[in-house]
């Protein structure tokens, strides 16, 4: 019974952190002139730090398939890697330069308290797990995966929403992400 049920969060797990984009129409806004290098810096490491958190969010899919012996363990150390990684990108948004002013800026921004907030009840359900045994022990299981596809969504909602800035090339925010050597695979992934 556990092993189906871990094999059923592992696909919701494996399902949310899909790295799949939807098209989407480059933003009419333009700045006029260049970003200033505070702004290609800020950029740089808003790349950075999705990709970290990327990297965290498929890790603790890796975590929940593994068979673990103290599963629980094994998630919730993943968890703390996950919520370092959305904590880092939640702090990097939030100090953004002011010539990235717009909607792109505001989506970036928006998304990003969005999967926060996700992570945070992530977060919950883990503490719900590592807590439980028998029946509860499945249930929170199956809790931990549901909330766990809901922060892979809001990690892909995020990427999207830097998708769309990195589109915007007459926007300072999408010369920025363009002239950032640590957005080079996110640029290239918009050509």
């Amino acid at each position: 019974m556990k092993q189906a049920l871990v094999v059923l969060a592992a696909a919701g797990l494996l399902a949310a952190c899909s790295s799949s984009t939807t098209e989407s129409t480059p933003t009419a806004t333009a700045s006029p002139g260049e970003p200033s290098a505070a702004l290609v810096t800020w950029a740089g490491q808003v790349c950075t730090d999705t990709s970290a958190l990327r990297t965290s969010i498929t890790d603790i899919g890796s975590a929940v398939t593994s068979g673990a012996a103290d599963l629980p363990a094994s998630i919730a150390q993943q968890f703390t890697l996950v919520q370092q990684s959305a904590d880092a990108l939640l702090s990097t948004v939030t100090s953004i330069p002011s010539d990235a002013s717009g909607p792109d800026a505001e989506a970036i921004q928006q998304s990003s308290d969005d999967l926060n907030t996700a992570v945070e009840a992530l977060g919950t359900s883990i503490s719900e797990l590592t807590g439980s045994s028998g029946i509860g022990f499945a249930k929170a299981l199956v809790g931990v995966g549901s909330a766990a596809s809901e922060a892979g969504q809001a990690a892909i909602d995020s990427v999207e929403a830097i998708d769309a800035a990195i589109k915007n090339r007459s926007a300072a925010i999408g010369k920025a992400f363009q002239a950032s050597p640590s957005c080079t695979e996110l640029t290239a992934e918009q050509q």
